[in-house]
């Protein structure tokens, strides 16, 4: 059997994957393919309708943004994701980033080995307490849940919800304050946690930035392209928003002419939120049970 696999995954998943299958890392015969793992590589429905064996299209991960979700269905072929798998790591990546931009971790590190700080208590070394402020999240999925219990355990925070799906009640029952999407935007931090879709695409554009707290602190772990950046730059340098914090960009790698790469009240991570070494076992052990149950290996 033949298994698709361009991807870094855990060492322990691969070497267990290839003792049971030919691991392959090109599409250059999708007909002799009979499952597909991705994770970073994309499944177009050009691949998927050539890939006649294939048992099941397996995401490394919970998004769903680079397989083409139609054809598949079309060719009844199964899409498998890993959610909640990486829950933990990403929350916990999520307040870093949101640390890093209150306290300018990363802006005084660099202006520290620069030379550029002459002593301790310098105004543009103060930053923002997190604690009993107000947190607005994107979404009530399984991160955004990780996310509310560091930030209301931890810092004393008051959690706000924008579901459409859900009901007010049941975003009650989760424990957050139902919220409009504009009013999240009169929180202290926004943290965004949903999938990108045609409806969530340029979710935060413009409208967003012009009527919100001027300390807010935006951080995106979920998708490129949920976040309008260019009006997220614009709104980073007229002040209307404190600063922000990106792991996930349109284009990935951004280019390093990006404005928002030039900003200090900025800061970039390279859709490494969920790269923990715990997280990454949990995961490849889920793929490599789903492909095998699929193909009906034991192993």
């Amino acid at each position: 059997m033949k298994v698709f696999l361009n991807d870094p995954i855990a060492l322990s998943a691969r070497q267990r994957l290839e003792a049971h299958v030919e691991v392959v890392d090109n599409y250059d015969q999708p007909e002799e393919l009979d499952a597909i793992i991705v994770r970073q590589q994309y499944c177009s429905g050009e691949i998927i309708r050539k890939a006649k064996k294939c048992r099941i299209i397996q995401q490394h991960g919970v998004g769903l943004d680079r397989i083409d979700l139609q054809a598949a269905k079309e060719c009844g072929i199964p899409v498998k994701n890993t959610p909640g798998i990486n829950a933990r790591s990403v929350a916990e990546y999520t307040i870093a980033m949101m640390m890093d931009v209150s306290r300018k971790v990363t802006e005084i590190d660099k202006k520290t080995r620069q030379g550029l700080l002459t002593s301790f208590g310098m105004p543009e070394t103060v930053g923002f307490e997190m604690t009993n402020k107000r947190l607005g999240l994107i979404g009530s999925g399984n991160i955004a849940k990780e996310v509310a219990q560091i930030c209301r355990d931890g810092f004393h925070m008051e959690i706000l919800c924008w579901n459409p799906r859900r009901s007010d009640e049941e975003i009650r029952g989760m424990g957050f304050i139902p919220s409009t999407l504009q009013g999240l935007f009169s929180c202290d931090y926004v943290s965004v946690h949903c999938l990108l879709t045609p409806d969530t695409y340029h979710l935060i554009n413009r409208t967003s930035f012009e009527d919100c707290t001027p300390n807010l602190i935006l951080v995106n772990t979920a998708r490129g392209g949920i976040v309008d950046e260019e009006a997220l730059y614009e709104a980073l340098i007229s002040d209307r928003i404190a600063g922000a914090a990106l792991d996930v960009f349109e284009k990935e790698p951004p280019e390093t002419d990006n404005p928002l790469l030039q900003l200090e009240n900025f800061v970039a991570g390279m859709h490494v939120a969920g790269s923990t070494y715990e997280a990454l076992e949990r995961n490849g052990k889920a793929v490599v049970d789903n492909v095998f149950e699929a193909l009906g290996i034991d192993g």
